[in-house]
């Protein structure tokens, strides 16, 4: 059993291109039917966010992946609505790299997230994921969700659907169910997961949550630091 399937988030050399790219745009004089683009206005598109969780088990759609504390670094390039970025944590006797490509159009009241996620680990490649995310805030302080992944290859897909709260003093609770279907018949595997999360601080999050699946019922906490260029240069 492949343990990327079940992985979080198109080759390392695309982001790294993308990303010395987006900085070159940054520094450059933008041109637009001839004319001239203020320097400011076009750098204000660029920024780069990242962070780290550290948490008491990696548990994806169902699945423990860790066998104990990991720690889950990321970065992200962003230019306007598109994106290319970099995830990672330790795994059973591995480590997992994803690399995704995408971009965050919004259509009316929806935000949406398409792109494409490639699965890496240091013992080689494994597959790669096609993924569309949408979310809505039909009325406050409720957000819900979707999201589909989708395996080219192997015709292995996930189907989830979540849900948050915004609660008052930076509290929120949520949740999310799934359903993973194979491409070669097996058994569908379904998922849940449910908890309550605290930011005291913008760049600081604690979450405590409930995974049940196939191989994950269990309790896991996790402390996660995420920060960005421009909440550091105050933009």
């Amino acid at each position: 059993m492949h343990i990327a399937r079940y992985g979080r988030s198109a080759a390392a050399a695309v982001m790294v291109l993308a990303g010395a790219g987006l900085a070159r745009a940054a520094d450059a004089t933008v041109y637009e039917d001839g004319a001239a683009v203020d320097q400011a206005a076009a750098e204000s598109m660029f920024d780069v966010a990242f962070g780290v969780t550290v948490t008491s088990e990696y548990v994806s759609r169902g699945y423990a992946l860790s066998d104990g504390i990991a720690v889950q670094p990321w970065v992200e390039f962003d230019y306007g609505m598109f994106y290319v970025g970099y995830w990672g944590s330790n795994v059973v006797g591995d480590w997992e790299h994803d690399l995704s490509v995408g971009f965050r159009p919004e259509i009316g009241p929806f935000s949406l997230d398409l792109g494409y996620v490639r699965y890496l680990y240091n013992s080689g490649d494994c597959c790669g994921e096609l993924y569309l995310k949408a979310s809505v805030s039909p009325a406050d302080p409720l957000t819900v969700g979707a999201a589909a992944f989708f395996d080219p290859d192997s015709s292995n897909a996930y189907f989830e659907g979540n849900a948050s709260i915004d609660l008052p003093h930076n509290f929120s609770i949520s949740g999310a169910a799934g359903v993973q279907t194979y491409g070669d018949g097996s058994a569908d595997d379904f998922s849940w997961n449910a908890g309550g999360s605290w930011s005291p601080l913008d760049w600081l999050t604690l979450d405590g949550r409930y995974h049940g699946g196939p191989d994950s019922d269990m309790f896991v906490v996790s402390l996660a630091i995420s920060t960005s260029l421009s909440a550091l240069s105050g933009n």
